[in-house]
C-alpha cells in the first residue's frame, strides 16, 4: 500500500512539475526577450517570469543548473517565435540559440574601431555606432570572422570581440609574462607592426627595431602614428586591432643588427644599421 501511495505521489509531483514547465498562455510569441550581461541565474529566472516566458522560476533554474549553471547562460536578445517550455528556453540560453538572423562579418587585421563600426549597416537595427566607438577598446577587438545576430547591440558586440581576444591570447599569456613586458605594451607594438609591415618576417624584424628604440630612448618614428616622431616612448593606446601574427611578432622579435627601416616604392622593406645607411636607402628606394 505504501508503494502505491509513493508511486501516486511521484506521479502527482511529476505532473505538477511538468505543468509548471509548459509555457504560459500569455507567452510573448513574436517578441524579443533580452538576457542582460552579467545577470545572475535567480534574477534571470525572475525576469523571464515577469516577461511571461516561463511559469516557474524554480524549474527554469533547475534546468539551467543541469545544463551547466548560470555562468554559461549566454547574454543577448532571443527571438521567441512561439511558445516553448522552460527546459527548451534554458537550453537555448545555454547554447546561445538566439533564434534570429545572423550576418557573417569578417573583421580584417588592423581595422580600427571606427572601421569596424562602419561594417554594421542597416541590418543591425539595435547597433548604436556612437556607443560602439566610445566604449570599444582599441586594440582588444580580435580580428576574425563572426556570425553576428541582427539584434546585436554595441555592448554585446564588444563582448563578443573581447571574449574572442581573451580566448586567442590565453595560450601565449605565459610568454608575455616571461618577456617582462605588459599585455598593453605588446598590443601597442603589435598594432604598429600591423600598420607598418606586411610579411611575418618583416614584422618580427621591425619588432626588434622598435623594442631597441624604446630601450635606448629613441622615438619610434613610425609613419602610421605621427606622434612617434615627436616623442619617445609608446603611443598611449594601440592604433588599431592587430591579429595574432602581429601579436606574436611583438612577443617573439627576430634579433637584427638594424636600427632603421623603411618601405620602398618597390613594396619591400629595407633595413639599415646607421642613419647614413638609412638616408642612402631613402634616396635609393623612395626618390624614384
Amino acid at each position: 500500500m505504501l508503494r502505491v501511495y509513493l508511486f501516486t505521489a511521484g506521479i502527482i509531483l511529476f505532473v505538477a512539475g511538468l505543468s509548471l514547465t509548459i509555457p504560459p498562455l500569455s507567452f510573448p510569441s513574436g517578441a524579443i526577450v533580452t538576457v542582460p550581461e552579467g545577470v545572475g541565474l535567480y534574477a534571470l529566472a525572475e525576469k523571464l517570469q515577469e516577461d511571461k516566458v516561463i511559469y516557474s522560476p524554480f524549474w527554469f533554474r533547475l534546468a539551467a543548473i543541469v545544463l551547466g549553471g548560470e555562468r554559461y547562460m549566454k547574454a543577448g536578445q532571443y527571438y521567441m517565435s512561439g511558445p516553448q517550455n522552460a527546459f527548451i528556453i534554458a537550453w537555448r540560453m545555454f547554447h546561445g540559440r538566439y533564434g534570429v538572423e545572423t550576418v557573417k562579418l569578417t573583421i580584417p587585421e588592423g581595422f580600427t574601431v571606427e572601421k569596424i563600426a562602419a561594417l554594421f549597416d542597416d541590418r543591425f537595427t539595435f547597433f548604436d555606432h556612437e556607443d560602439f566607438m566610445v566604449l570599444a577598446p582599441e586594440g582588444y577587438l580580435f580580428p576574425d570572422t563572426y556570425f553576428i545576430p541582427v539584434t546585436a547591440t554595441a555592448s554585446s558586440t564588444i563582448k563578443l570581440f573581447r571574449d574572442n581576444f581573451t580566448r586567442q591570447i590565453l595560450p601565449i599569456l605565459p610568454d608575455i609574462k616571461l618577456s617582462s613586458r605588459t599585455l598593453r605594451e605588446i598590443i601597442i607594438i603589435a598594432s604598429l607592426l600591423e600598420a607598418e609591415a606586411k610579411t611575418v618576417e618583416d614584422r618580427e624584424m621591425v619588432s626588434d627595431i622598435l623594442w631597441k628604440r624604446l630601450k635606448i630612448g629613441m622615438p619610434l618614428q613610425v609613419d602610421s602614428e605621427m606622434g612617434t616622431y615627436e616623442f619617445a616612448g609608446l603611443p598611449e593606446n594601440p592604433i588599431n586591432n592587430p591579429g595574432l601574427v602581429s601579436i606574436k611578432a611583438a612577443i617573439y622579435p627576430t634579433f637584427t643588427p638594424y636600427l632603421y627601416f623603411l618601405t620602398g616604392n618597390d613594396g619591400a622593406m629595407h633595413y639599415a644599421r646607421t642613419f647614413d645607411e638609412h638616408v642612402a636607402n631613402k634616396l635609393k628606394y623612395l626618390n624614384r
